[in-house]
């Protein structure tokens, strides 16, 4: 369903704004996601699943030495997964929860023009 390969993205956090995600290595084998990349918050590994029916995804991002991000999302229909991420962390007895949106797309090669021509139908 989804390739495996380069990925690039984003994730939304209100203090922080739009941050990217570029370059990090994902693979979808039979259900599950791996993969590992940084960011501006440091390097991360991922690990989590997906529907072979549907393409919904839900993997956790840990960045190393520091906290996990779940990411839960859903095909859009042009190759791209886009959802929500979701940090809880508990301070002094208290649940904190933070959440945004995020999409994240396969980097694909550019056409260069010398691709050959495809006839449609038949």
């Amino acid at each position: 369903m989804y390739p495996s390969g380069v990925w690039e993205g984003f994730w939304q956090q209100n203090h922080l704004g739009r941050q990217a995600m570029v370059g990090f290595h994902l693979r979808f084998d039979h259900g599950t996601i791996d993969g590992m990349g940084s960011d501006m918050v440091g390097r991360f590994l991922i690990h989590g699943e997906y529907e072979q029916s549907n393409g919904h995804v839900r993997f956790v991002k840990q960045y190393l030495n520091k906290h996990a991000v779940l990411y839960v999302g859903q095909p859009d229909g042009e190759g791209s997964i886009l959802g929500t991420w979701t940090i809880t962390n508990e301070y002094g007895g208290r649940v904190f929860t933070q959440q945004g949106p995020f999409g994240l797309r396969p980097v694909l090669p550019r056409p260069t023009g010398a691709e050959p021509i495809q006839e449609i139908g038949g």
